[in-house]
């Protein structure tokens, strides 16, 4: 990978935070990366007139530095945890901190009113994953995190094969080879009869071989689904196959105002128990800024 080993966590004190704290600490001990905790203080109209001297300014840090050492406490001696404070829209401030720091990815807490099915459009982990430009670990829920860490392995990622793949089986291969795991695919097939299901054969075989070609153990599979919710069945997926990592692609439908991310990649970020990574398309012709090489499976890129 491209970027430096590093790992940065939205650490704004609320619980979830601290969920999401508790697995950066588990892959930077695993990985032996250092982990940048970032607290940002939203400003408001109130506080920009309550906080004018630097007086005040200089006690409220006081006061957030000393929540942060709580609690980074638990961790402080396993892995190196660096802390910092700022002021801002919390966003704005991540993605211009990950634009400084090129970490390898960033871990944000998702908010609990997602398991309600809320779109949460224009929330700060939304904004991070399509402004950011670099992998984004969504932590939603309190999963048993003691059996996450003994059992839960190998990474998932389901595929789209109507969709480009290169970017998401690139992602999934270099981070299988970090954390040192197998990947399972799989793609669901909802119609289209033996015709559809022997190109998606085809589709994976062609997409095992890449991964294996690459020092990866692979796992391939179609589901035949006729009905039912089929995020839920991905995530049930994820659970039943003891996956450390989601991997999915987040192909925005819009960039324009609202910043509508793919109703199906949203649906697995609001509902996965399991930490769920986002992955944004780069330009082919450019290259990516994070990842070292590039696996086209299909060679749709080249073509």
């Amino acid at each position: 990978m491209k970027t430096k080993n590093k790992i940065l966590v939205a650490l704004d004190l609320e619980e979830q935070a601290m969920i999401a704290l508790k697995y950066a600490a588990h892959f930077a001990e695993m990985l032996d990366y250092e982990i940048e905790a970032m607290t940002i203080v939203e400003e408001s109209n109130i506080i920009s007139k309550l906080f004018t001297s630097d007086e005040v300014v200089i006690k409220l840090n006081q006061s957030i530095k000393e929540k942060v050492d709580i609690a980074i406490a638990p961790y402080i001696k396993k892995v190196k945890i660096n802390t910092s404070i700022a002021y801002g829209k919390p966003y704005e401030k991540i993605v211009e901190y990950a634009d400084l720091i090129k970490p390898s990815f960033i871990i944000m807490g998702k908010s609990e009113l997602s398991k309600q099915n809320q779109l949460l459009l224009g929330s700060n982990s939304m904004h991070v994953i399509l402004e950011a430009g670099f992998p984004v670990i969504t932590i939603r829920g309190d999963f048993d995190f003691n059996k996450y860490v003994k059992d839960h392995k190998e990474i998932l990622v389901p595929l789209d094969l109507k969709k480009e793949i290169s970017e998401q089986v690139t992602a999934a291969i270099e981070f299988a080879k970090l954390l040192k795991t197998s990947i399972r695919i799989f793609s669901i097939q909802t119609s289209g009869g033996k015709g559809r299901e022997a190109k998606m054969l085809t589709q994976l075989a062609q997409t095992k071989k890449t991964i294996i070609d690459a020092g990866i153990h692979c796992i391939a599979e179609i589901l035949n689904v006729q009905d039912g919710d089929l995020t839920e069945l991905i995530c049930q997926e994820a659970i039943k196959n003891k996956s450390a990592l989601i991997i999915i692609m987040t192909r925005a439908e819009s960039k324009i105002a609202e910043l509508i991310i793919g109703s199906k990649a949203l649906d697995i970020i609001n509902k996965s128990d399991i930490p769920v990574m986002s992955i944004e398309p780069w330009d082919s012709e450019s290259g990516s800024a994070v990842f070292s090489m590039f696996y086209d499976p299909l060679n749709i890129v080249t073509k």
